[in-house]
Order: C-alpha cells, then structure tokens, then sequence
C-alpha cells in the first residue's frame, strides 16, 4: 500500500473520539500510512499520523483541497474521525482493490455498500458493483478508496461549503463530470437504513450521530451497541458525557 495514504477529515473539538479512532486504526489495519486534517496543532495525534493544518476561515472545499496539496500519495482512504474499525482488515484484500481501481476508468471504490442498489458486477473476485448513474447518493462521505486527483477535481468542481453540502450535491456533480465508482458487497448484513456492514473494511459508518446536521454528535449506540460497547471499555469513555441516540 505504498502509494495509498488514510486521510482523516476531523476537528479538534472531537479529540476526546480519537484514542478510540486511531487506537482502533493501530490493532487493524497499522499497515497503513495516515494524515489528519485538522483546524489546530495539538498533542493528542499519535505519531504514526502526519498532521497537516488547514484555516478555519475558509470554505471547507478549500480546507480540504490545501490539506491534499500536502499528500503526496496518488491515492487516498477518505475518513472522518467516527469512522471506528472494529474488526482487523486484511491488507491482501485492499491490496486488490486497490490495483483493481487503478486499472479502472472509475474514480473511486467504496468500502461499504450504503445507499445503492444493484449496478453491473464488475468483479467476480473482489464482489466490485458499478454505482449506477441513476443513484441517488453517487457520492457519499464513507471510507472509500479514491484516485487523488480525481477526488480534488470533483471538489473544485463543485466547491461543497460543508460536509453536509457535498452529500447534498456531490452526487450531482459527479453526473455533470462524468466521473464514475463502485462498491463493495459480498452479501454483509444490512445495519440501519442505508448502510451494511463490510467485511473487507469492517468499521462504523458513523459512531457518532449529529454532529452534521448542526446538533450535539452523540454516540450512535442504536446501530452499534455491541461494538461501542466494547470500546468504551476498552478506551475508558464515558458515553453519558456525549450521550446516545
């Protein structure tokens, strides 16, 4: 996974998730390089991550932009900090999809199937699926493998102003560009209304619930309370003090 970097969207008023995020990122998949884009230097970031600052000020397209100017990888893992990994992941099976997608007209492979039905099957192998043109969420924040450059071409594009923005129009954008991806499935269960689970990328599609949407980001214990559970045990969390839902 040389030329493969993680890269985490965060904010440090979520620093209290990330023991349990990168102490979860270090027991199952440590064979991955990481950045974190992050408003403010602190000294809560292990040192297996490379920390790289963006400007508060600006429109969040920018921000992120700036942030992958400093990543030198042709290719990214989009995360965000309540992206929790619960299970290990087999590096031989990213490996694969990774080269799959580079081989590819596509610009991205989704990690986990949520929000989409059905789209050619496009490797017996791998259970890769094309997103439809027709779906709804073309784009969506979860982990996803992505072509660098095509990921920074998608948000000059359409310049989301927030993370809720570029689930509101990112789909769009990537009809207007032509830009095409795919998904995983290999017949996972299905956990809340859009999402199922993943075996090649095991991990919570949202620990925390709310934060997007303006309200108190609060632990999603509805979907994932065996897993959370477990972690709050583990990383000594309090889930009083965000609360759940």
């Amino acid at each position: 996974m040389k030329d493969v970097r993680l890269t985490t969207w965060s904010h440090s008023s979520y620093s209290d998730i990330w023991p349990m995020y990168f102490g979860q990122l270090k027991k199952c998949a440590p064979f991955l390089k990481q950045s974190i884009f992050v408003e403010k230097s602190t000294n809560k970031i292990p040192p297996e991550c490379t920390e790289i600052l963006n400007d508060e000020n600006d429109a969040y397209y920018r921000r992120f932009l700036d942030s992958l100017e400093e990543v030198e990888e042709e290719y990214m893992i989009y995360m965000q900090e309540d992206f929790v990994l619960y299970n290990k992941v087999d590096v031989t099976d990213l490996q694969k999809i990774k080269d799959f997608l580079s081989d590819s007209p596509y610009s991205f492979v989704r990690l986990i199937k949520s929000g989409v039905e059905g789209g050619e099957k496009l490797s017996n192998d791998l259970n890769i699926f094309e997103i439809p043109n027709s779906c709804p969420y073309i784009f969506a924040c979860n982990a996803t493998i992505w072509k660098k450059k095509d990921f920074m071409k998608l948000y000059n594009f359409f310049r989301p102003v927030s993370i809720l923005n570029t689930e509101l129009y990112g789909s769009h954008a990537c009809r207007n560009l032509n830009m095409k991806g795919c998904y995983v499935y290999n017949d996972e269960p299905k956990r809340g209304n859009l999402h199922y689970d993943s075996n090649v990328f095991p991990y919570m599609s949202s620990a925390l619930h709310g934060g997007s949407y303006g309200k108190p980001a609060r632990w999603l214990t509805s979907h994932y309370k065996n897993e959370l559970n477990i972690l709050f045990e583990e990383y000594n969390i309090d889930p009083t003090i965000r609360g759940t839902t």
